[in-house]
């Protein structure tokens, strides 16, 4: 799964979901059965973002992962 965020005109970080060739409208949801299926994210598409966000966003993403990571060691 790859993430895509782009910074529109009023400043605002839009996310899109891209599934193999398919990119679409980001939805929590889709994104924890993908997480589900497997946990990882692709490297993620940054347009138009400072590096301080792109870093900030890599760390959210990185805390995301390792949830499921736990969760999965807890089922093990």
């Amino acid at each position: 799964m790859k993430l895509i965020f782009t910074k529109n005109d009023n400043n605002e970080v839009d996310v899109q979901l891209q599934k193999g060739t398919v990119i679409e409208d980001f939805s929590y949801t889709e994104m924890i059965s993908q997480l589900l299926v497997k946990n990882d994210f692709d490297d993620a598409e940054f347009d138009n973002l400072s590096e301080g966000e792109e870093s900030r966003i890599k760390n959210m993403l990185d805390k995301v992962s390792d949830v499921f990571k736990e969760e999965t060691d807890i089922e093990e």
